[in-house]
């Protein structure tokens, strides 16, 4: 037995394992380039999108964030509730990471840093996020959240500028208030919403959006919130023009523009009268008159059935647009099919098709007809097909909402919180397109590329002294021209904010304006700019 027991204490079992990894030590690790240790470390603040921190700056320049924290009319009952702060700063955050969904919201609370830097003491779920949306009053917060979106651009618009109007359709899949089956081209038949937008003309920055039902995607659905928007603006702020395709072209709208006084440039459909007057024209040999680029364009009157006056039109033709001579007719080579092929050239106006000859239209070309209510000798014949060429800019500014900014998503069963989630996403998508327009004056640039150049960056937070200090690790390939030009942005920030203690937030966001649309203002300041301090541009 003594044996035994010395035997035991001389062989012993040996250090047992752990059955749970202390993640407070380091463990090493064997790799291609070489052994390596690895540590967790829980308790650091770090970020993915280390470069906020600026666009943080740029709304408290400006006086934004807290302003519309301020105006929101979320209200809790007793000390349980979330908070404003929380539940917005929580969707702003998702929708500057680019998700589309409530459910990706839990994606940023994982984030150690920005939340706070909003002013944030936690960051709430998805749940939360959505019955915060269906507390507010539909009325008072749609109310709120267009006043702030036109506030992010109203100052500058007392310069010329063309309201440009278009609906697009977001496809529902679920069963949501206002999901319908209307028209919608990309997937007929499904349930959709309808969008109707209204935009600053190459500027791209909104101005209003109504979430309408899937069946409710005509031109005259959005006319209550298109007269709300511009009812909010002075007179000197009203727009030149307003700009629309041929779905705008009705004697309602048309009457309702006249009776504000607000010209506006349409396009009509080729129904029969307008297809009379384009083969009246196109029978004229003079009378056209060259617009360039291989266009031409003829003026004339025209009066509808339905309409209760006579208006001015355009007639646009590509310039070789004439009839085909009768010993060689037209040929077109069919396809597989047996049928005609259309051709591949570049339409000159959006939605254009081509027209085949008939004996109705003996005619081969694009042809297409503007109504319009400009001044003639302001706006000349040959000015109008580029004035509604350029509606096709539009397009682009649809096109980055919906696939970059969220617009076909955030979608809850009440079809008022989608109204205010896609108003509060315009309000972001506008703030960004502001503060982007810092690094690249000239040109309107998308998320898809100003998000990894102003956004992205490991970012630390480290506490020293009882100061906080975040370190940004940028692993852009032009992380050296990022720093140069943040840096030197924020610290003209910085000296504004010293200098403009007693600015109120009207004079702040007028003078970030004057500094972000430099050369859209022609070297103008704006009005709201004290005139003490018309010194620099933040450049």
């Amino acid at each position: 037995m003594d044996r035994e027991i010395q035997l035991r204490d001389t062989h012993p079992e040996g250090e047992r394992v752990s059955d749970t990894l202390d993640s407070s030590k380091r463990w090493p690790l064997d790799t291609p380039g070489g052994r390596v240790f690895a540590e967790w470390q829980e308790d650091l603040p770090v970020t993915r999108e280390g470069q906020l921190i600026f666009f943080f700056q740029f709304l408290q320049t400006g006086g934004r964030w807290s302003e519309l924290l301020r105006d929101c009319p979320l209200v809790y009952e007793g000390n349980q509730g979330s908070g404003k702060t929380n539940v917005f700063g929580t969707l702003l955050l998702s929708v500057l990471s680019g998700y589309y969904r409530y459910a990706h919201i839990n994606t940023v609370r994982g984030d150690g840093v920005n939340p706070a830097l909003l002013g944030m003491s936690k960051v709430v779920s998805e749940d939360t996020v959505r019955r915060a949306l269906k507390r507010i009053d539909p009325d008072k917060g749609l109310d709120c959240l267009e006043r702030h979106l036109l506030d992010s651009i109203a100052q500058a618009l007392v310069l010329p500028w063309i309201l440009d109007i278009d609906t697009t359709i977001k496809p529902i899949y679920g069963h949501q208030e206002g999901a319908t089956i209307g028209y919608n081209p990309q997937k007929p038949g499904r349930p959709s919403h309808s969008y109707h937008s209204y935009f600053v003309a190459n500027l791209r920055l909104a101005l209003g959006v109504d979430v309408c039902a899937g069946n409710e995607s005509a031109s005259t659905e959005g006319l209550s919130g298109l007269w709300r928007m511009l009812d909010r603006l002075s007179g000197v702020q009203q727009p030149t023009f307003i700009r629309g395709d041929c779905g705008y072209g009705s004697e309602r709208f048309m009457v309702e523009c006249e009776q504000r006084r607000l010209p506006y440039l349409f396009k009509l459909r080729h129904t029969s009268k307008v297809k009379a007057l384009v083969k009246t024209c196109m029978a004229q040999s003079d009378g056209w008159r060259d617009t360039g680029d291989g266009w031409q364009a003829m003026e004339a009157h025209l009066k509808l059935s339905g309409w209760t006056q006579r208006r001015r039109v355009v007639v646009v033709r590509e310039a070789p647009a004439t009839a085909p001579k009768k010993d060689k007719p037209t040929k077109r080579k069919p396809n597989r099919r047996g049928s005609s092929t259309k051709s591949k050239n570049t339409p000159m106006l959006p939605g254009e098709d081509w027209d085949a000859p008939s004996k109705a239209t003996p005619w081969s070309g694009k042809i297409a007809v503007l109504v319009t209510s400009l001044d003639p000798l302001r706006y000349p014949t040959e000015c109008m097909p580029r004035l509604y060429r350029e509606r096709a800019d539009v397009e682009n500014n649809y096109d980055e909402l919906k696939n970059q900014w969220g617009w076909c998503g955030y979608t809850t069963r009440q079809q008022g919180v989608s109204q205010l989630a896609a108003t509060f996403i315009a309000i972001a998508y506008n703030w960004w397109s502001l503060y982007a327009r810092f690094y690249d004056a000239e040109h309107h640039r998308e998320a898809v590329t100003t998000r990894p150049y102003l956004m992205s960056g490991v970012g630390r937070q480290v506490q020293s002294g009882g100061q906080k200090t975040v370190k940004v690790s940028l692993t852009h390939d032009m992380s050296a021209k990022i720093v140069e030009s943040v840096s030197l942005i924020s610290r003209r920030l910085h000296e504004l904010n010293l200098t403009a203690e007693q600015w109120d937030i009207s004079q702040r966001w007028a003078y970030l304006l004057t500094c972000v649309l430099r050369p859209w203002l022609g070297g103008k300041w704006l009005s709201g700019v004290p005139p003490d301090h018309k010194t620099y541009l933040i450049e």
